[in-house]
């Protein structure tokens, strides 16, 4: 796989022989191996994935580039890694610290004697997304985009906040996703101020502007899209006046985008716009935040971000104003940075939506 190629070629960068990895994400996209207990190692010579007999059928299925090494009370995992290490010339191990237990970490110490481990932050190599990946993240973004629209014709005043999210599952699953990609948020009323306001047994209300940040996974990949909407022309007119002023800020944010770019004048772009209409106060999140196999990854469009936009990088921008005691307004797209610009990959119309 070339994927694995270009790891390898960058083991030398990060001054190791080879890289154990023990996040699910990491392990995924090296192997394409969907269960929950593996390690993958991978050295310079070649690709290993580490598991026990209840995976042996779906390692030979989904992991054929990988060589398989059954783990039992015989050979537990560490004599594996010890193995692998003194047959392919391994003296640094580069290892995920994010994704190691202390346990496991003296562990490996102890067996490993002749080899030094080395923290490595292996999920910047998956930034740049190739077309197989951007493929399936299309996909995933397809799916909510129906989805939302769908919706619209769905929700109705008297529903619950759970409702709605139960319905966007049962859209998404319909349409050959895997399921929600993160816990969906429908915030509506009052509770449009909370950022991160998870479903709640609160019912919609024929005044309330409704906030729907959700997203699908299709064949590991991540989809991520907030729109937010009007239940009807009841709504107060002073969140119709933030709905504006949030979708100028996503709009302005998607067009600084490009390649080289860096990821702090996006953020200045959207954080600009708001801060100059009176609401800066109001916006203290970052605009956005890199989208693939994990719903956040590498880089942040944020005040603090020293990261520039890549080619193959699939970023959202999120620009959003939230007042307590009146509720909240975001405006979400899905970005794709291409050699010459951008693409917006989110396709949902974000034109103020009246319900009825």
């Amino acid at each position: 796989m070339d994927r694995i190629t270009q790891i390898q070629k960058k083991l030398s960068e990060m001054q190791v022989d080879g890289l154990l990895l023990t996040s699910f994400s990491n392990m995924y996209y090296v192997s394409s191996f969907t269960g929950t207990t593996a390690t993958v190692l991978v050295s310079k010579k070649d690709v290993y994935i580490l598991t026990d007999f209840r995976y042996q059928i779906q390692v030979a299925k989904q992991s054929t580039h990988c060589n398989f090494k059954l783990v039992d009370d015989d050979h537990p995992i560490a004599y594996w890694i010890e193995a692998l290490c003194i047959q392919d010339d391994i003296a640094r191990l580069g290892v995920e610290e994010d994704h190691l237990t202390i346990g496991l970490y003296n562990q490996y110490q102890n067996v490993l004697s002749d080899v030094t481990l080395v923290p490595v932050d292996v999920s910047k190599l998956r930034t740049q997304k190739d077309a197989t990946e951007v493929e399936f993240i299309q996909k995933a973004i397809d799916i909510v985009d129906e989805t939302i629209t769908e919706i619209y014709d769905i929700i109705a005043p008297g529903m619950s906040e759970k409702e709605v999210e139960w319905k966007l599952l049962e859209k998404i699953r319909s349409k050959g996703g895997d399921g929600f990609s993160f816990s969906a948020i429908v915030a509506s009323g009052h509770r449009g101020s909370m950022p991160h306001g998870v479903a709640s047994d609160k019912l919609i209300e024929e005044s309330d502007m409704v906030t729907i940040d959700f997203g699908a996974k299709y064949k590991g990949y991540c989809s991520d899209l907030t729109r937010t909407f009007a239940m009807s022309s009841k709504v107060d007119p002073k969140l119709v006046e933030l709905y504006h002023i949030v979708l100028k800020a996503n709009e302005e944010a998607i067009k600084a985008c490009g390649p080289y770019v860096p990821c702090v004048e996006v953020d200045k772009v959207a954080r600009y716009i708001i801060s100059e209409a009176g609401y800066g106060a109001y916006f203290a999140h970052g605009t956005g935040h890199g989208l693939g196999i994990d719903i956040h990854e590498y880089p942040r469009l944020n005040q603090l971000s020293q990261a520039v936009l890549l080619p193959g990088m699939v970023v959202t921008v999120e620009p959003g104003i939230y007042i307590e005691g009146l509720g909240g307004i975001r405006i979400e797209d899905d970005i794709l940075i291409t050699e010459d610009g951008y693409i917006r990959l989110t396709k949902s119309p974000k034109t103020l939506k009246y319900i009825r």
